[in-house]
């Protein structure tokens, strides 16, 4: 599938991410980063994993949910660099890379990522946040968004961003 390898070799890196950021959003990465603890478990997870595999992803620096999902993959790949990241604007997601992933543009978010592997081909895609919380209805409170989006579900993010493997 040439054309997902064409999108990601098209992408921009995470310190271009940080880069066009404004103050505000590299303030409230920062505290993200300092709050989002890995466990024990997941690192034990993380450090077994025996390959690597392509991100390919659409955020904004203005987007909460991109800065969590973002802020998790920097963790992942401190512990071991498993993941090699490439990102787009949502602009771009929508034009170019939601009809790969056949989503609606009215469905398309930030982020919306997709795992690649050595060939390109497409492994999983992550919409927006944990797929058990599109069936479960979990950020459906304030207080649940907002603790999702301060890190405190780290853990959700990290299992089904490692079920890739």
């Amino acid at each position: 599938m040439s054309g997902l390898k064409d999108i990601y070799l098209k992408g921009f890196t995470f310190e271009k991410y940080l880069g066009i950021a404004s103050q505000d959003e590299l303030e409230k990465l920062e505290e993200l980063y300092k709050n989002v603890v890995v466990s024990d478990e997941f690192v034990n997870k993380i450090k077994i994993i025996d390959k690597k595999v392509h991100i390919l992803a659409s955020v904004e620096t203005w987007c909460p949910f991109a800065r969590i999902f973002l802020t998790t993959l920097r963790k992942i790949n401190e512990i071991k660099p498993i993941f090699d990241l490439s990102l787009i604007t949502y602009g771009r997601g929508v034009s170019e890379l939601a009809g790969y992933l056949k989503i609606d543009e009215d469905d398309f978010v930030v982020p919306t990522a997709v795992f690649l592997d050595e060939k390109f081909s497409k492994l999983r895609v992550f919409n927006g946040f944990p797929e058990k919380y599109h069936k479960e209805n979990t950020l459906d409170t304030i207080d649940a968004t907002r603790n999702y989006l301060k890190g405190k579900s780290v853990n959700d993010i990290l299992e089904d961003i490692l079920m890739v493997f």
